[in-house]
């Protein structure tokens, strides 16, 4: 039986279980120290209601697409497929193996090159806990410096 799109993306690209978890933590502390330093300039500044979170969301989305170009720049353009899965570490392109056993991957028409890896970017910008935990961390910082400072 001939090996899946995924099976040939990890022998060309493999991504080990403990790295991807380490990579999960690390994307998980950064979300939850931003959105935590976030809820205090929040309540230092005195922000209620709407404009609060919208100060939230805002400083997530800056801080998600600094850490993205981040990862573009030390993946060398692979971008967050070069640490994260994504959706079931399915890939973008074509993979073949030719019968001497060789693997090559096409993108575009082009050989060679990087593996992009489906909706690994998801990754870097909704996981990490950026809607539950570190959500929670920014209204605690936010409501706590707020009822400080009143």
């Amino acid at each position: 039986m001939a090996p899946t799109k995924q099976e040939l993306s990890l022998l060309i690209n493999p991504l080990v279980p403990e790295a991807v978890q380490h990579n999960y933590r690390v994307l998980s502390s950064l979300h939850s120290l931003t959105a935590f330093l976030l809820g205090l300039s929040a309540g230092i500044l005195a922000l209620q209601s709407t404009a609060g979170f919208a100060f939230y969301f805002g400083g997530t989305v800056l801080v998600s697409g600094l850490f993205h170009l981040f990862l573009i720049q030390r993946s060398g353009g692979a971008g967050a497929g070069a640490f994260f899965p994504g959706n079931g570490g399915e890939i973008e392109g074509s993979v073949t193996m030719a019968k001497n056993g060789i693997v090559s991957m096409q993108l575009d028409g082009k050989k060679g090159g990087y593996i992009l890896r489906n909706g690994a970017w998801r990754d870097v910008w909704f996981g990490g806990g950026v809607v539950s935990e570190a959500l929670s961390g920014f209204v605690l910082g936010w409501a706590g410096v707020g009822g400080v400072l009143r």
